[in-house]
């Protein structure tokens, strides 16, 4: 059974698109997959780990970008009622195609800690916090994919207004389909220390990674094992 195309939007200069097959969702941004229902397993451990560094009840949480809802589902799992989660999603539809299509196979119900909010996530960043996990799951990594605008996120202005979007010991991770020096380089010139963590698949060429920035050298080096100990190998 192929792809069935369901709908389609356009949001800025991106065309979105949302196929099923068997079940299971797709979307496109401009012609190129950014997710499947088929093989989620690396947003699955982003959202899992990340709820470890909830430093205590109360945490709060910040996820860019909705997707298929896979990447919140983990998070709220393993985090329970320990903390909060806001989900900014830029796309309208995308938020509409998870409630009409996705959530039911994906996360049945809306948990009492959950807030999806239709808002571009940079936005948020420089309105709200500090927040103590920051999710930036908007792209297939520190490159604009799906809209030309999410270049300010990884340069080093965008990168600033995340740090200080932070709390003192506050952890941003990035998830990425690539390594790229660019982006570590840019990260620490904007005052991170940043680590990168391999997420390994049955083939090389279909490794993901999840980029770890914190504000200073004792908070990655506390936390280093349970990164490590999260990510599937």
């Amino acid at each position: 059974m192929t792809w069935t195309l369901i709908e389609s939007a356009t949001e800025r200069d991106a065309e979105l698109e949302l196929y099923g097959k068997d079940g299971k969702f797709m979307i496109r941004a401009n012609g190129l997959e950014l997710m499947n229902g088929f093989s989620h397993e690396s947003e699955t451990a982003l959202g899992a780990f990340a709820a470890e560094f909830a430093p205590s009840d109360g945490a709060r949480f910040l996820v860019g970008g909705l997707g298929l809802g896979y990447t919140v589902a983990a998070l709220l799992k393993a985090l329970g009622d320990r903390g909060t989660v806001t989900v900014a999603e830029l796309s309208s539809a995308v938020i509409a195609w998870f409630r009409r299509h996705v959530q039911a196979s994906v996360l049945p119900r809306d948990p009492a800690n959950l807030t999806i909010i239709n808002a571009d996530v940079a936005v948020i960043l420089a309105r709200s916090g500090p927040y103590d996990v920051i999710i930036l799951d908007v792209d297939n990594g520190p490159e604009p994919l799906v809209t030309a605008a999410n270049a300010s996120l990884y340069e080093r202005d965008g990168l600033r207004t995340l740090r200080s979007g932070l709390s003192d010991r506050g952890v941003a991770l990035l998830w990425s389909g690539f390594e790229s020096a660019g982006f570590a380089e840019c990260a620490k010139d904007a005052g991170f220390v940043v680590r990168c963590e391999p997420f390994r698949r049955e083939r090389a060429d279909l490794d993901h990674y999840i980029y770890v920035l914190t504000k200073d050298e004792v908070v990655a080096a506390g936390r280093k094992t349970r990164i490590i100990n999260h990510v599937v190998v």
